[in-house]
């Protein structure tokens, strides 16, 4: 697949589940996004993987500042 073939055929999911994401494709999937461009490579980012208690935390508040 060429860079044009995956930029158009691209989807976003949004049929969020509980179900937790095993570790290493969480570990994956960040790694791969490590090497995607940003413009100019100006744009630092930075990724947190959160899971349990803090995980619930993130989500009450983010639902609260959303209301």
């Amino acid at each position: 697949m060429d860079a044009h073939d995956a930029v158009t055929s691209r989807r976003a999911v949004r049929g969020f589940t509980d179900q937790p994401v095993p570790r290493e494709t969480l570990d994956r999937v960040l790694s791969a996004g490590a090497w995607a461009w940003s413009g100019t490579n100006v744009q630092p980012w930075h990724a947190y993987k959160l899971n349990g208690a803090p995980l619930s935390e993130l989500r009450k508040r983010a639902g609260a500042a959303t209301a």
